[in-house]
């Protein structure tokens, strides 16, 4: 691809600094990671990464293209062949001008304080059971539910369908987390998760992408295939004990949050890979705008 380029950073950083001096104003997204690529400092920026802020707080960011549906009802970023520049410009300008025109509350997630489900559906006089890991049992259980702990996918499954035959029990939370597991596992594999990488990062960069691809998707290997084999029977066992008129909802992400935890770390830790920096954090983008989608599924059993 750059094959037959001729021009250096030093050239990049030269037309940069012909257009922006000390006192101009940059305005974009992640501005940090451009920044970092052109090995310039700059004080005075926008950044709507950062003015819009993510609903969990901390060092969580909002992908552009998130941002850019939901406040400009703009679709972007849809190409196979990469970002464009400009519609990135050009949305993190509108963004920026939107916050300044509506004020620092604008697009902020609305504070509250967060009440425990099960508690709820016990002031309304719902008997509910919560069967998980011991440490999610503890955390997130009331004093008027069932809390049954488990150590398997198998067992939480046997449970749920027991507490199903309760006509005493209005409401029943189970967690199958072999999936999850799968993909902590994975991370840890240094030799596993370098080849993981190097292939994201040849899908992000192709030229021949097709048009209508949306997003980074790896190859499934036949591991993870068999363990979404048994995910899949495990809900359908679920669904085949549940009496009529109960309603089954699954709730579930579209990313593999393993990877992204741990890619900050490897960026905070400033672990050594055979990825540049800016190689992990256009990989990050990426998976974490992934990750940032849940997918709900609802189903009434008749």
């Amino acid at each position: 691809m750059l094959n037959e380029v001729t021009t250096t950073l030093k050239d990049v950083q030269d037309d940069f600094l012909k257009l922006v001096n000390q006192e101009t104003i940059l305005v974009g997204h992640s501005l940090e990671n451009d920044l970092l690529a052109l090995k310039i400092s700059h004080k005075l920026v926008i950044d709507t990464a950062v003015l819009y802020k993510h609903p969990r707080g901390g060092s969580y960011k909002t992908a552009l293209r998130i941002l850019a549906k939901k406040f400009l009802s703009r679709e972007i970023q849809q190409s196979g062949a990469g970002h464009d520049s400009i519609e990135d410009a050009r949305a993190a300008l509108e963004l920026a001008l939107l916050k300044i025109k509506n004020g620092p509350d604008f697009g902020s997630p609305p504070s509250f304080t967060r009440k425990k489900l099960l508690s709820t559906l016990g002031e309304c006089g719902k008997t509910s059971s919560m069967i998980d890991d011991i440490s999610i049992v503890k955390r997130y259980s009331s004093e008027t539910s069932n809390a049954f702990p488990v150590c398997s996918d198998d067992e939480a499954l046997l449970k749920a369908k027991k507490e199903a035959k309760n006509e005493r029990t209005h409401f029943i939370w189970t967690q199958f987390s072999e999936l999850n597991s799968f993909y902590e596992k994975q991370v840890e594999d240094a030799e596993n998760l370098n080849g993981k990488l190097a292939e994201m990062l040849s899908l992000l960069t192709c030229e021949k992408k097709s048009v209508n691809k949306k997003g980074i998707h790896c190859g499934m290997t036949t591991e993870l295939k068999d363990v979404i084999t048994r995910l899949n029977r495990r809900i359908r066992g679920l669904y085949a004990a549940l009496p009529t008129n109960t309603m089954l909802i699954i709730c579930t992400g579209h990313g593999d949050t393993a990877i992204v935890r741990k890619l900050r770390k490897m960026l905070g830790d400033q672990s050594e890979t055979k990825m540049s920096r800016e190689s992990i954090l256009k990989v990050l983008e990426e998976l974490q705008a992934q990750a940032e989608v849940a997918l709900c599924f609802l189903g009434l059993k008749n």
